[in-house]
């Protein structure tokens, strides 16, 4: 996707894509806190599969594996959520490297982890 300029407006169809995708966001917490794991991770993993642009899905996705003890599909959220933030367009410079420094973080924390589990 080109980088946008601070002059460029978003398209019509990428505002309602952007909306759909935060009120994914909400039904998946609402989904969550009432116990509804399976509808939760499917929310939350259709944002990820369009590559939405914050990191609600991602974290929540990751926190949801790891507690079952899913760490491959917890790693695979965390790399598709590191190349979404890196390659975003909606984030600064400063924004982006951040983030992505903080998901490479538990990324490392997550593999240790792992090989902590199956060393066990």
């Amino acid at each position: 996707m080109p980088r946008r300029s601070a002059e460029s407006a978003e398209t019509l169809e990428e505002r309602w894509l952007l909306e759909a995708q935060t009120a994914r966001n909400l039904e998946g917490l609402a989904a969550e806190q009432a116990g509804n794991l399976a509808e939760a991770i499917a929310l939350y993993e259709r944002n990820v599969a369009e590559s939405f642009v914050g990191d609600l899905p991602y974290g929540r996705l990751v926190a949801i594996y790891e507690r079952r003890g899913a760490f491959d599909e917890a790693e695979r959220i965390l790399l598709r959520a590191i190349a979404v933030f890196e390659a975003s367009a909606r984030r600064t410079a400063q924004d982006r490297r951040a983030t992505v420094r903080v998901f490479k973080n538990r990324l490392a924390a997550l593999r240790k982890r792992k090989r902590e589990h199956s060393a066990g």
